[in-house]
């Protein structure tokens, strides 16, 4: 019974057409909302040749969230739109006044999700359409903070604690805004340590915890002789600190 299943599992996939490319591209890998601003965009381009169907919503953290059922304080317009092939359509953004914290940054995601159409020779055909979605940060910053992105990554403090065959990063935060890393290098005892899993983040108020690679033997004690990271700004791009421990 089984290799039946299996044989006819293996045929539905074979006369099956797949379609998982994505057209859609964000015009950038994060979001600030500034307190205060009446909206902001993010424009959305078509680099396929054929139309799609793209619908956006916004969550507070839950991955399984959707348009049905978030409720992060924000209205998207559109939030279900066409956009024909090589073109291009701008996202509004508009925050909806909630109650939110005043001194310190508030994260949020924006989805979109794009769903391609079923291909004109494929339309007598069975068809399995795979609708991708994409995922970035989107951060609420009230107006009230003075601090720069720059100043809260030269602030934070680190230490290294770990047996010394399995050394461990802390990082806290003691600034009002998020602070996200690409890699992390730790230079001890004449060795490279690094930790390069990248989409890491440290919350305003808040301490992370990195592993650092590679585990090999042990190595000497209080031999950290310093450290150096890139953090994503509010542009996407990176930009390097080196820093001592505490």
């Amino acid at each position: 019974m089984r290799i039946y299943r299996l044989l006819i599992g293996c045929l539905l996939i074979y006369l099956m057409s797949f379609d998982a490319r994505a057209n859609i591209v964000l015009g950038g890998t994060r979001l600030i909302y500034p307190g205060g601003e009446r909206e902001v965009t993010l424009p959305l381009s078509n680099k396929g040749a054929t139309p799609a169907l793209v619908q956006s919503w916004m969550d507070d953290g839950a991955t399984d969230s959707t348009p049905e059922n978030s409720s992060a304080p924000f209205l998207i317009m559109p939030p279900l739109t066409r956009i024909e092939g090589q073109a291009s359509q701008t996202l509004r953004i508009l925050f909806n006044g909630t109650a939110l914290p005043p001194d310190r940054e508030s994260l949020f995601w924006l989805n979109v999700l794009e769903v391609p159409p079923v291909p004109e020779k494929s339309r007598n055909k069975n068809n399995l359409l795979l609708a991708v979605q994409s995922r970035i940060k989107v951060f609420y910053r009230p107006a009230t903070l003075r601090s720069s992105l720059h100043d809260a990554a030269k602030h934070l403090k680190w230490q290294v604690f770990g047996d010394g065959a399995q050394l461990k990063l802390r990082c806290t935060n003691t600034s009002p805004l998020h602070v996200s890393f690409a890699d992390i290098q730790v230079k001890w005892a004449g060795k490279t340590l690094s930790n390069t899993d990248g989409n890491h983040m440290v919350a305003p108020g808040g301490e992370a915890v990195f592993e650092l690679h590679p585990q090999t033997a042990r190595l000497p004690e209080l031999k950290a002789q310093g450290i150096q990271f890139n953090y994503i700004n509010d542009y996407g791009a990176l930009k390097t600190v080196n820093a001592q421990f505490d």
